[in-house]
C-alpha cells in the first residue's frame, strides 16, 4: 500500500496562490467558497480544513502579499549600502509588489469599502498590515540623519508619510484608471530622498 502524506503548508500556499488569482479575476463579494474549492483543484471538506469561510482566505492572501514583502524589507534593511539606497531598494520592492498584483489591489479597495459600507471600520486592520513598512521607512530615515547621510533638520514622521501618501496614491491609480506608470512612482519618492540629502 502506497503511503501518501501530505505537505500541509504547501497545500494551503498554493490555495492562497490560486485564491489570490480568483480573487483579481472574479472580484471578493462574486467569489464562493465552493468556486475556490474548484479553482484550487479540492473539495469543499478538503478546502474547510484549512479555512473557515473566505474571508479568511481573503485576509491570508493579503498577510502572504505582505509578508513577501516584509522579507525583502528585511533583507534590504540587512544591506551593506547607504540609507538612501536601502529606502530606494524597499520602495522599489514595495511599487513593484503593487503593479505586480493591480488586480487584487482592486478587490482590496472594493473590499474595504463594502465593509465601510456595511459599517465595519477598517482602521485597525489596515494600521496592521502597513505599520511594518512605516516602521522600516522611519528608522531608514533617522539612520540616514544620524549618520550624517540626511539633513539634521529632517523630520523623519514627515518624509515617512508623504512617501506613504505617494504608495496611497500609486494604488489609487492602479485601481480607478489605466495611467499608472511605476517609474513614475519611484521618480516622486526619488526625489523626496534626494532632497533630504546633506
Amino acid at each position: 500500500m502506497a503511503n501518501f502524506s501530505v505537505d500541509h503548508r504547501a497545500r494551503k500556499q498554493a490555495v492562497i496562490a490560486k485564491a489570490i488569482r480568483l480573487f483579481a479575476r472574479v472580484g471578493y463579494q462574486d467569489v464562493t467558497f465552493q468556486m475556490l474549492a474548484a479553482n484550487c483543484g479540492v473539495s469543499r471538506t478538503v478546502l474547510y480544513r484549512y479555512f473557515r469561510d473566505k474571508r479568511q482566505i481573503f485576509a491570508n492572501a493579503i498577510s502572504e502579499l505582505i509578508g513577501r514583502i516584509a522579507a525583502k524589507h528585511s533583507e534590504i534593511v540587512r544591506s551593506e549600502t547607504t540609507a538612501y539606497m536601502r529606502l530606494m531598494r524597499i520602495c522599489g520592492a514595495v511599487t513593484a509588489m503593487l503593479f505586480d498584483n493591480r488586480e487584487f489591489m482592486s478587490v482590496i479597495i472594493d473590499f474595504v469599502m463594502t465593509q465601510r459600507r456595511a459599517g465595519y471600520d477598517m482602521t485597525r486592520r489596515i494600521l496592521r498590515f502597513t505599520m511594518g513598512l512605516k516602521r522600516t521607512l522611519h528608522t531608514l530615515v533617522v539612520w540616514g540623519v544620524h549618520r550624517g547621510e540626511f539633513r539634521a533638520d529632517v523630520n523623519a514622521d514627515v518624509v515617512t508619510e508623504t512617501i506613504y501618501a505617494i504608495f496611497e496614491s500609486a494604488v489609487m491609480r492602479l485601481t480607478l484608471s489605466d495611467d499608472a506608470v511605476q517609474t513614475e512612482v519611484l521618480d516622486r519618492i526619488d526625489l523626496i530622498l534626494r532632497g533630504l540629502r546633506r
